[in-house]
Formats: C-alpha cells, sequence, structure tokens
C-alpha cells in the first residue's frame, strides 16, 4: 500500500473527512429509514428531514476534504477549473437541502440540485482517483474505492433517472434501470467508508 506523503493541511482535512464520515453514514441510515417506515405511511418524514439537514454539512465538510486531495493532481487550468467546479456544485447541494428543510425550495427542484451536486462529485472522484493512481504516491486503496464509487455513480445515475421517470418500457425501468438503482445505490453507501479511509490517510497515524 502507498503511503501518503504529508503535505500542510492534511491532518485539519483529516478532522473534516472524519466528520464527512460519520455523516454520510447517518444520512445513509436516515434515508433508509424514510423509505422503510416513513415512505410507505406518508410520512411524517422525520428522517427524511433529519436526512436532508444532514445532506447539506455533509457536502459542506466535504469541500475541505476535496481541496487538499486535489493538491495532489498536477496543477493545470482544467484541473483548478475542475476543483472549483466541485466546490460550487458542494456548496449548491448543501443550500438546497438546508432550503429545503426550511421550506423554502420544493422536493423537485431540491433534489434536481443535490443529484446534479452527486454527478459533479462523482465525476471528480473518477478522474481524480484515476490520475493519482497512476501517478504514484497515493494510497491504491483509497484510489480504487474512488474509481468505483465514482464510475459507478456515473453509470448508474442516468440509468436509475430513466427508470424512475418511467417513460422507458416496463422491461428497462424493471431489469436495467433496477440494476442501475442496486449499482448506485452501493457505490453511494459506501461513499463515506472512502472518507473514514481519506481521514486515516491525512491524519498520518495509521
Amino acid at each position: 500500500m502507498e503511503t501518503l506523503i504529508e503535505i500542510p493541511g492534511d491532518r485539519t482535512a483529516a478532522k473534516f473527512a472524519y466528520a464527512a464520515a460519520g455523516l454520510g453514514v447517518v444520512g445513509v441510515a436516515t434515508l433508509g429509514a424514510m423509505y422503510a417506515v416513513e415512505v410507505p405511511k406518508d410520512g411524517p418524514y422525520i428522517f427524511g428531514t433529519i436526512n436532508d439537514a444532514t445532506g447539506g454539512v455533509f457536502n459542506l465538510a466535504i469541500i475541505p476534504v476535496v481541496v487538499q486531495v486535489h493538491r495532489r493532481l498536477r496543477r493545470t487550468p482544467g484541473s483548478e477549473a475542475a476543483k472549483w467546479l466541485v466546490v460550487v456544485a458542494s456548496g449548491a447541494g448543501a443550500a438546497s437541502s438546508f432550503l429545503l428543510v426550511f421550506k423554502k425550495l420544493d422536493f423537485a427542484p431540491s433534489t434536481g440540485i443535490s443529484v446534479g451536486a452527486m454527478v459533479v462529485q462523482a465525476a471528480w472522484f473518477l478522474l481524480a482517483n484515476r490520475a493519482l493512481y497512476k501517478a504514484g504516491g497515493y494510497p491504491r486503496d483509497l484510489a480504487k474505492l474512488g474509481q468505483f464509487i465514482g464510475g459507478a455513480l456515473m453509470a448508474a445515475l442516468p440509468v436509475a433517472g430513466v427508470a424512475v421517470v418511467g417513460r422507458a418500457p416496463k422491461w428497462f425501468r424493471w431489469g436495467i434501470g433496477g440494476a442501475g438503482i442496486a449499482v448506485g445505490a452501493t457505490a453511494w453507501a459506501v461513499w463515506p467508508y472512502w472518507y473514514y479511509l481519506a481521514a486515516r490517510h491525512l491524519s498520518h497515524r495509521h
């Protein structure tokens, strides 16, 4: 396993990564509880509100981690633009979640913004971790998991979207659409573990 060479800011970013990991676990648990308990009864969506609030804080917590990991990439105009795109998308995702919690934004547009932020983050996960894996000097477990999460979400989200909209044939919605949802859900569920691994590496205590 590659050892992460310490650079200034790593240990601070590690604290945010630990926070993101914990928030991510809460997010996965509350979303599961919402669909298992509240959706069948059409309310009262307490778990849903907790999930929205947690998602907002999560999107803010990941920004320092993304920026710190991104510092290990070769600095180019394109790379810098990609970094700030992730930062802006994450901020927008956080804002949409908070606005939904305080009933200042409807569910549909808030969800659209949040999914858009997730797509941008997934693209960064795939491309950044692939580049760092090839460059070396970056933990292979972190790079491999990051590539899986990013790639799976990038592949699954469009398929799942078509399935949810319901305009595709029934066999597609239940077959390919269901598989897309399963793959995307798996990648999303293990997302917090990537931040936990990142926290361990960035803290340089393992």
